[in-house]
């Protein structure tokens, strides 16, 4: 896989909800043990840019109602070029290609990461009702 060396310029207008951010900032969150949410997406990506875009607020809405953060990190700008080898290695970590990938973190450790290209609302709410009854689980 080619690897582009550039940042990440893909932003999403519920900035205010979901926080975009690069991998360093999920490892950082990772390494001190906390809960959260990470949204994988690629700017290439009509699902991410147009289908999930439309309905990833009201998720985020549900996740913050319960304490949690929403991270989002775009991890290529153009089809098969990531932005850099620590986007590579992180989307290697959370289960490889396909986007958008939406993974739960809990206490540190990947909790939940098979949601791959959950676009619709309602499939979205289904997803943050299963990361709330996972973070609730001791």
């Amino acid at each position: 896989m080619k690897i582009k060396n550039q940042k990440s310029n893909y932003k999403d207008q519920s900035a205010n909800l979901i926080q975009i951010v690069e991998p360093n900032e999920v490892t950082r969150r990772m390494s001190a043990g906390e809960t959260f949410v990470v949204n994988i997406v690629a700017a290439w990506c009509p699902d991410c840019t147009v289908r999930q875009k439309q309905h990833i607020e009201r998720f985020a809405q549900e996740i913050k109602l319960h304490g949690l953060d929403v991270l989002q990190v775009n991890v290529q700008q153009q089809r098969g070029e990531f932005i850099s080898l620590e986007h590579e290695n992180m989307t290697n970590q959370f289960g490889g290609h396909g986007y958008p990938r939406t993974v739960l973190i809990k206490h540190g450790k990947v909790a939940d990461q098979d949601n791959v290209e959950i676009v619709t609302e309602n499939a979205l709410l289904a997803l943050a009702n299963k990361f709330i009854r996972i973070t609730a689980e001791s």
